[in-house]
């Protein structure tokens, strides 16, 4: 007991040594470089149900200029945080960027939620021409072909409108829905242009564009028509209702283009004044005339085409020709 009371005034005598101890640590109150903080959390997740979590977004926070990115399940966090008013924001290329402005304060986290859209996605944009010639006194057809996939982490249901425009001759129209999920087409027939020319279009930029239900847009992608083959292939033998065998031999004239090409044949049977497909050739060489037809057709009557199509697959067809099979 006496050698506790001894000891209590040498605490006393060495404290009044020391003085007053600095506070240099800035987490220590009383320290001139002490600053409140406070900590940030938060969630980023898709915008529609069942708001999956979104790995790898980047979240910014300024005027901090600190960033983080959201773990597998979503989550991000920011600590010891000066208390004070910041915008956080959160970013990634698949989605529409987002931000709100928090207030930090020291005795409660903050804790955000963001639900980002998913920007819809163009994954292919093609056109191709088509030139198909008609029997007098029916006037040869001209038209182009697009065709668009498309995509959207929200699903496809969320796509709102895939429109093609064609800014030079102000057409815009919607293209339509395929049986291919994702996929969509319009035709553009030369009627539709100025002078009732396809050709009116070769040149100038055609753009897609994609939007979703909450109107956020796909980075729009151009294509240029550059081609359309006027030339028409002539189908020679059989024709006018020629009677063949069961497996005909198709002849036709020999083009001379310049520009690479193949050739196709293609033979349509006639029942009930509808025409369905009963045989197509493979592709074949410019240097072939003729192809014979590798399978038994049925008695009946038949149209055949010869077509020739370049490497981007522009294309003319030959007018019809007719044969019988007994």
């Amino acid at each position: 007991m006496m050698r506790s009371l001894m000891a209590l005034p040498a605490a006393l005598v060495l404290s009044g040594c020391f003085g007053d101890v600095p506070h240099e640590n800035p987490l220590d109150p009383g320290s001139d470089r002490f600053v409140e903080t406070g900590v940030l959390r938060g969630q980023v997740t898709t915008y529609y149900q069942p708001f999956l979590a979104l790995s790898g977004v980047t979240i910014e926070l300024s005027p901090q200029n600190l960033s983080t990115a959201t773990d597998s399940d979503g989550l991000f966090s920011f600590r010891e945080v000066p208390v004070g008013e910041y915008w956080v924001f959160a970013r990634d290329p698949r989605y529409v960027k987002d931000s709100v402005r928090v207030l930090v304060q020291q005795e409660t986290p903050q804790r955000l939620l963001f639900k980002l859209d998913a920007l819809p996605q163009i994954t292919s944009f093609a056109g191709r021409t088509f030139h198909v010639g008609s029997l007098p006194p029916e006037e040869d057809v001209y038209f182009a072909l697009f065709e668009a996939e498309v995509s959207d982490p929200d699903g496809l249901a969320d796509i709102a409108s895939v429109v093609i425009e064609l800014p030079a001759l102000g057409l815009q129209d919607t293209m339509q829905v395929t049986a291919a999920a994702g996929l969509f087409d319009f035709r553009l027939f030369g009627s539709e242009l100025p002078q009732g020319e396809l050709h009116a279009a070769i040149g100038y930029p055609i753009r897609l564009n994609v939007r979703d239900r909450l109107g956020s847009k796909a980075n729009p992608k151009e294509l240029i028509l550059f081609r359309i083959i006027d030339q028409l292939p002539e189908a020679s033998t059989p024709r006018d209702l020629q009677v063949v065998t069961a497996r005909p031999r198709l002849s036709w004239r020999p083009m001379d283009l310049p520009f690479p090409f193949r050739y196709r044949a293609r033979v349509t049977r006639v029942v009930g004044g509808i025409n369905t497909l009963a045989w197509e050739s493979p592709a074949l060489s410019e240097q072939d005339s003729a192809v014979t037809v590798d399978r038994i057709l049925a008695g009946g009557e038949y149209r055949w085409t010869v077509s020739v199509s370049d490497e981007f697959g522009n294309t003319s067809t030959s007018a019809p020709a007719a044969f019988r099979v007994q």
